[in-house]
Formats: C-alpha cells, structure tokens, sequence
C-alpha cells in the first residue's frame, strides 16, 4: 500500500484526517475551551436572541423598535432577521449553551473550509495548517456569536467559486452549470443574514474586472473569446446578483439605509469595530505576519506555469483584503482569510523553486526538494481522507449535550454564559429584584445584555444599534457619558441642546433619564455621586452601579 492512498473506503471513512482533527480542536476550543469565552464577550447578541425570540411568537418581522424608550414605535430595520431567528430557535431549545454551539459549530467549518482550500490550491500541509492558524488567530479580535460569521462563511465560499471559475477557464475545465447560479441564489440567503453581502459584490465585481482587463490584453484570440465569454456572463451575475439583494422584507430601503449608515463619518469614526485596528493586539500582529508573508509571496521567483502564476484578479483581492483590514478591526478576520489563501500557494512554488534552482546551495537545494516532495505527499493522503465521520460524531455530541442543558449525568460539560466580571450579572439581577416602569440608561456596550435580562419588563435608553439611534442621539450618549459641556441638559432631557431640529418635538416628549446603571469607575458615575441630593446609590459592586434620581 503507498502512504499516500488508503486502501480502501472504509479507511477513508474511518481514520481521521488532519482538517478532522483541527476541527474538533476548534469547535470544543469555542463550546467549552480556551476559546469559549469569546462568542459571549460581545453583549449585544443579547437583542439579536430577543429579536430572533419574537419572530419566532409574533410571525412578524419587527418594523419598529421595540427594546428602547427613546426610540419605541420609530422604524427600525431588522436587516439580520434570519439568523436572529435560528438564535431564538437555539436559545429557546439550549440557551446560551446553543447560541455558543452554532457560533463554534460556523468557525470551525470555515476554517477547515479555508484549510482544505489551501490544501487544494498547493499549499503544502505544514504550511498551510500555520497559514490557517495565523487567519483564526486575526480572527480573535471579532470571534463572537453574532450574525458576522456568516458573512466569514460566504466571503470564503464566494472567493472559493470565483477562483475556481477563473482557474477552470485558464485550463480549459467546463464550469458546472450550477456554479454561475450559486452567486444570486446564495445572494438571497446573505441579505437577509448579515450586511456583509457589500463584501461579495465587491469580490465578484473584481473578478468581472479582471476579466475585462484580462480580455483586453489576451493575445491568444481563441483564449480572449473565452475570456470575453467569462465576462459577459459575470457582469450579468453581478447584476443578478445586484437584484438578489432586493429580495428582503425592506426592498429598497435596506438600500437606503445602509447607504446612509456607513456613510455617516460622525458613526464611522466612533464606533469601535469600525476604527482601524491597534497593532499592539495579538490579533491584529497576526495580521501584520500574514501581511508579510503575502509579501514575500508575491516577491517570491516561482517557476513557470499556472500553478505558480500571479493572477490579476488576485493582487485585486489582496488589495480590497489589506484596504479593509486596515479601515476597521471587524474586516480582519475576511482579510485574514483571502490574504492567506492567495499567498499560500504562491509560498509552497516559492519553496519549491528553491530545489530546482541550479545556481542555489547543493544543501539548500536538496532540502527544500525533501521538503516539497513530503509535504506534496502529505496534502495528497490529507485529500483523500474524506468521511470527517469524527468531526460529525463530535458535532451530534455538542448539540446533545447543549440540548440536556450542558450535562452528560451529573457532570457539567458546557456552560456558557455572559461574563460577570465584564457585564453587571449582579446589577441586573438587583433591577430583577426591584421591578418597575422606568427605562434604564447604560453604556451601549451593555444595551444588548439589559436587553436580553430585562425585555419586555424594562426598556434601555440607549443600546449598539447606531444605525437605528442615529449620529445625533449618539453624540448626546457620547456627551453624557463622557461627562462633556452641557451633559446635565442631556441628563435632564433639555431640548433646547438637542444639535439637531427634528429631533426637539420627540425629545421634548421624552421624561428625564431616572435610573442609570454603569460601569463602577465610569465619568457619569463620579459625576452622579456628586451630587447626593439629586442621586442616590442603590447597589454597587466591582463591575456596575446603579444610581436613581430621588
């Protein structure tokens, strides 16, 4: 038997390959390991499940806010319905235990998905298992359950058929019929799952780009014609796919709004996922090393022939990959993802030239062919191992255990939940205690989290829903808590500092912010307990305060 085929399919099913085992490793790292802290770190999943919960009793899709006093009966748009829905299936079914389980269950088959890619465009085992670690590392710094993994999964998947469209033509493969209908079909999923969608128009406009300009330049007149063909049917993709994101309970005013969300720079500039990522985050360093190493992939002298080629559509996409990595931290993840999987099979040629060089070393030669040959032989035995019946095995077991509340008997093996030491668990158990009408007015950060704890007893006064609450009504948050000139006419629900004119008639209507409840060492919090005629402290701990007005 050679090493590199099993002998038979039984063996492929049974023995566990590499990206089985990688993805096991992950999944359990996210349920209830080292990584298992992250998908809850963010508390605004919180009104995701509770949006997601009242689908599932009302049928309806939510036209206006209903978690907030400020904003209660004003359109809002709730353009990640879908995957809100498959949260509030989860949590009814396993609680928090299933909303971490999905999150898990999506990393890990997107990077496995990004593995067995790189190991199928050439990329040598090793280095293609440091190249997917490198990317799942980037992708720390925004790894939480919310609805912006899937836009992970279908970038990935979206790069993965272009690329596969494009290199299919180059050796004159037939395209499957149904790869050009993936585009519009997965379309309609995607824009009603996350806003991420932007990011695959941009992709497949680049690839119809590419096209275009590779036509252009073609001197072969039969290998232009196939170009040509190529892209005629990718711009009429595009534009299928352009009218795929019209099918959305809100037409064309989803549209509209996300035109004008992402366009506000007031928002843009404030909001922190959308900032330009600190390069002193382990994350974010990760980054930096898959930057270099696309780099020297591209600096690198590879021998003649496709596989070693660097195509135009390509160095587009490492573009696009390194100006939205650099816009906002919540683009690295992508980034991380479409950097190595260009660069992964442009460094195994780089290495594998280093053996066919005659002026090189003799024993920089010699190892570097050792190198490839067993690392070509290594990918070859990983490919055929295909059953990935322990990944599935594992996966059933996750969702058992989720669905009998995280325990196999007596022995508690999932337990997920939000961190106390990060979110006011205690606090708002106190409000839980001490029921009334009163909205409670918190940081943005925590909104989601005294969404999902007190909904429909109490509402917020503010919450993460900038596009919903608007620049204006966020400079007034901002103004407050960070305790700026006139925070107490804000505080007071004075409308004469309202910046904007039609917001007055609403504020004026709006009564007097009456209990807050903050981070202990917050500015608003030693500005209240300044004055102890007009506030009064009602419970306090390590984490949060909570004042009411007398």
């Amino acid at each position: 038997m050679k090493p590199t085929e099993p002998n038979s399919a039984l063996l492929r099913l049974l023995l566990p390959s590499v990206r089985d085992i990688i993805f096991i490793f992950i999944f359990w790292s996210v349920l209830t390991g080292p990584l298992s802290n992250l998908p809850l770190a963010d508390p605004d999943i919180g009104w995701h499940i509770r949006t997601g919960e009242q689908i599932l009793a009302t049928h309806a899709l939510p036209r206006t806010d209903p978690f907030s006093s400020t904003m209660q009966g004003q359109p809002w748009f709730a353009w990640e319905w879908l995957y809100d829905v498959a949260l509030g299936i989860l949590h009814r079914a396993a609680g928090l235990n299933g909303i971490v389980f999905l999150c898990a269950a999506l990393v890990a088959t997107i990077f496995v998905i990004l593995l067995s890619q790189l190991l199928k465009r050439g990329t040598s085992l090793f280095l293609a298992v440091v190249l997917m670690l490198l990317a799942e590392i980037a992708a720390r710094i925004h790894l939480y359950a919310r609805p912006h993994i899937v836009s992970w999964l279908f970038s990935l998947l979206w790069f993965v058929a272009l690329d596969t469209w494009e290199r299919w033509d180059v050796l004159h493969k037939k395209v499957p019929r149904w790869l050009p209908w993936f585009f519009p079909l997965s379309m309609v999923l995607w824009v009603n799952l996350h806003g991420g969608w932007l990011f695959g128009m941009a992709l497949l406009g680049i690839y119809t780009v590419a096209a275009w300009v590779e036509s252009v330049r073609e001197r072969d007149p039969f290998a232009a014609i196939r170009i040509q063909h190529r892209f005629r049917a990718m711009v009429l993709l595009w534009l299928g796919s352009a009218a795929a994101t019209f099918a959305n309970p809100y037409g064309w005013r989803l549209h509209s709004h996300i035109y004008h969300y992402l366009g506000d720079k007031f928002l843009m500039d404030r909001i922190d996922e959308f900032r330009s990522p600190d390069f002193h985050d382990w994350a974010v360093r990760s980054f930096a090393l898959i930057l270099m190493l696309t780099v020297l992939a591209f600096a690198g002298n590879r021998p003649a022939g496709v596989a070693g080629k660097l195509q135009l559509s390509h160095l587009l996409v490492a573009l696009l990959a390194v100006y939205a990595g650099f816009y906002s931290s919540r683009n690295l993840p992508i980034s991380a993802m479409l950097l190595v999987l260009i660069a992964g099979p442009l460094l195994s040629a780089n290495l594998a030239s280093l053996g066919q060089r005659p002026s090189g070393w003799k024993w920089l030669r010699a190892g570097a062919a050792r190198i490839s040959s067993f690392s070509d032989r290594m990918a070859l035995q990983e490919l055929e191992l295909r059953g990935h019946l322990w990944a599935i095995t594992m996966v059933a077991f996750g969702l058992v255990v989720c669905l009998h509340g995280g325990s196999i008997g007596s022995r508690v093996l999932i337990h997920a939940q939000f961190d106390p030491k990060k979110v006011p668990v205690k606090a708002v158990d106190f409000l839980q205690q001490h029921p009334g009408p009163q909205p409670v007015f918190s940081t943005d950060t925590w909104g989601g989290y005294l969404i999902y704890r007190l909904y429909p007893a109490r509402q917020v006064v503010v919450d993460d829903r900038h596009d919903l609450y608007g620049s204006a009504r966020v400079r007034r948050y901002l103004i407050l808590t960070q305790g700026e000139a006139g925070w107490r006419k804000v505080l007071d629900r004075v409308p004469d500092h309202v910046p904007d004119n039609d917001l007055r008639d609403r504020d004026e209507q709006e009564q007097a912010i009456r209990i807050v409840l903050l981070p202990a060492d917050s500015t608003l919090v030693s500005l209240l307990r300044e004055l102890p005629k007009d506030w009064q402290v009602s419970y306090e701990d390590s984490v949060a305060v909570v004042l009411e007005r007398r």
